[in-house]
């Protein structure tokens, strides 16, 4: 195999990977910290993992297993726009289900944040099915390794490399400070702690109850 091709593999492989990761992590960082309630810790190691499987192969499967879901469904640049959001819907919740269960399970989430998990990334499904979608397409479009087969104002799709390899870094930076804006927020406004202490001054304001009486003096026993 001629080092071109080899190459040219590598940066498909890249590109498909990271194109994936940029529209599903905010979506899902988001999701676990402020709906599910998980701590930044375990929300960033599940992150991780995923990131880390993406790359490790599991990434390219997802990718070119809805490439060929397409193909088979007769997915052409013709397609209409509301037909692409459908099945990238469904071909996301089909992988959200077991792949939720299994990264929060090793990520440190109790039962409950993990039932919380995968129905909140099943409803999620929906919505960054679509946006996966687009940020594949896009992402591909603008690195220069696949051309879009969606619609792209004229002004975009006829751009020069450099100026899509610009909106390519854009995608990149938005979906990390997105990322880490919302760890932000969690830590600001709904730091885990403020639960702890909430269930430590609920505990100390118990009214004790009283087990013996004598006369009309009341004796708590500890």
């Amino acid at each position: 195999m001629k080092i071109e091709k080899i190459v040219d593999l590598g940066k498909h492989y890249l590109v498909d990977n990271t194109a994936l990761l940029l529209g599903s992590t905010p979506i899902y960082t988001a999701m676990e910290t402020l709906a599910s309630g998980m701590s930044v810790a375990t929300s960033f190691e599940s992150r991780l993992k995923v990131a880390a499987l993406a790359y490790m192969g599991l990434g390219t499967f997802y990718v070119k297993g809805r490439d060929l879901s397409k193909k088979i469904l007769g997915f052409t640049e013709k397609t209409k726009g509301w037909k692409h959001v459908v099945h990238d819907s469904i071909y996301n919740l089909a992988w959200n289900i077991p792949f939720s269960i299994v990264i929060y399970q090793t990520s440190g989430a109790d039962l409950e944040q993990t039932v919380k998990g995968v129905a909140g990334a099943s409803i999620l499904s929906f919505v960054s099915g679509p946006i996966n979608g687009h940020s594949i397409d896009a992402f591909r479009d603008f690195t220069g390794t696949i051309p879009s087969p969606r619609k792209m104002p004229k002004i975009i799709k006829n751009s020069k490399k450099s100026v899509k390899k610009l909106l390519a870094a854009g995608m990149v930076a938005g979906s990390l400070i997105s990322t880490l804006g919302i760890y932000a927020i969690k830590e600001e406004f709904f730091p885990d702690k403020v639960y702890q202490e909430y269930q430590e001054k609920v505990e100390k304001t118990k009214v004790p109850f009283p087990t013996k009486i004598s006369g009309l003096e009341i004796e708590v026993l500890h």
